[in-house]
């Protein structure tokens, strides 16, 4: 099941950053201005940010298989369609649509491993789910462009695409199934209302930093993701070297994914790890945006390593927090639906500053103070790991 659950993150960022190499052709096919460019991408995020709360409510009453098999049919459904759209605003709906699906994974990753692994391997099995994440980020920064060479325009990637995603639906209905024999708390809660179970969570006071910390540690991580190669290449950077350089951000996300859910989970505590982060997160993320000598190899894989090190972590707690755990999907639905704000508004306010103030320097500052604010929500946050002072 976890093999199932790696290659549906895969196939959510395949399919979402695959946009990104596109762009231009698109750009110059539509006759597209940057900012309608920038919609089509922004779309997908906001049905993800609308939606994470209902599929995790959805998951919650009615199991991972069903959500998650739903949620890949359409991601499957219209990304292939993407591939025959004919104008802007068909492709722009198609898109829409796509982050239907794609708002289901974050919540229902979760509920998969508390279905099927014990507490004190949460944190490891979560990581090795996410490592889907920043494998899909490479491969649809790095094979995208060869594809597009090979096939001859944009739409037969997105098809290409589309027939993997459809495949992935197919394994999915065939092998995923329910842990039936493990017993969880979560049967006591199949016939409470949706409006009880939503009041339950928005009273919690962990549900609250833990959505803090999302915004934090998502938003430092895709902005810089979505600005670097740029940044890099308005500062007299090559175009091939400025991705070899960006592309260390996944590579940290990659290694910091199953290696510090692995180390919280031997250690049994949770809480020092998300203060370590937070400390090295911020000099990280300033010094990748203010250097250019080969030290920002190291600051951009730390960047990267800090920040979802912090989300592995933010997505293993709900399922040790005795008031989340039967609500495990709706919880990380609601965090990561609020919490996804980050990633929607920052990359716009750093463009902004950038426009303003021609330079991305005082917006690196910015994302570094974010980036510390990690260090500030996890000395409130209290610990849930097995070790804990009761």
């Amino acid at each position: 099941m976890l093999t199932l659950g790696f290659l549906t993150t895969l196939n959510m960022h395949l399919l979402l950053f695959s946009y990104s190499p596109l762009v231009p052709s698109i750009i110059q096919e539509m006759h597209l201005t940057d900012a309608e460019a920038g919609l089509l991408f922004s779309a997908c995020m906001l049905t993800l940010m609308l939606l994470r709360i209902p599929w995790g409510l959805l998951c919650d009453k009615k199991g991972f298989k069903m959500a998650v098999g739903t949620a890949l049919t359409v991601m499957g459904f219209f990304g292939l369609l993407r591939g025959f759209a004919g104008d802007y605003l068909t492709l722009l709906v198609f898109q829409l649509f796509l982050g239907i699906g794609f708002a289901a994974v974050i919540p229902c990753l979760p509920k998969l491993v508390a279905s099927w692994f014990p507490q004190e391997k949460a944190g490891l099995a979560t990581g090795i789910g996410m490592a889907g994440f920043p494998i899909g980020d490479i491969l649809g920064l790095s094979i995208t462009p060869h594809l597009l060479t090979s096939l001859g325009n944009w739409r037969n990637v997105f098809q290409t695409y589309g027939v993997w995603a459809l495949v992935l639906v197919i394994l999915w209905w065939t092998l995923a199934r329910e842990n039936t024999e493990k017993v969880t708390k979560q049967e006591m809660y199949q016939h409470v209302s949706v409006k009880r179970d939503f009041a339950i969570l928005l009273r919690m006071r962990e549900v609250w930093l833990l959505t803090g910390l999302f915004i934090c540690a998502a938003g430092c991580y895709d902005t810089i993701l979505m600005w670097l190669p740029h940044m890099l290449e308005s500062r007299g950077v090559l175009s091939t070297t400025a991705g070899i350089m960006a592309s260390m951000l996944p590579l940290g996300f990659l290694v910091a994914s199953p290696v510090i859910g692995a180390l919280s989970d031997m250690v049994g505590l949770r809480k020092p790890f998300i203060l370590t982060l937070g400390l090295i997160s911020g000099p990280a993320i300033y010094i990748t945006g203010t250097i250019l000598d080969p030290s920002i190899y190291a600051t951009t894989f730390f960047t990267g390593f800090c920040t979802i090190g912090v989300l592995t972590l933010v997505l293993a707690i709900p399922i040790e927090l005795p008031q989340t755990a039967p609500l495990v999907a709706s919880a990380l639905g609601l965090i990561s639906s609020i919490g996804n704000i980050g990633s929607f508004l920052l990359p716009t306010i750093v463009g902004q500053i950038k426009d303003t103030t021609g330079s991305f320097l005082f917006a690196m500052l910015i994302l570094s103070i974010i980036g510390e604010c990690i260090l500030i929500l996890g000395v409130i946050l209290r610990e849930t790991g097995r070790k804990k002072i009761v």
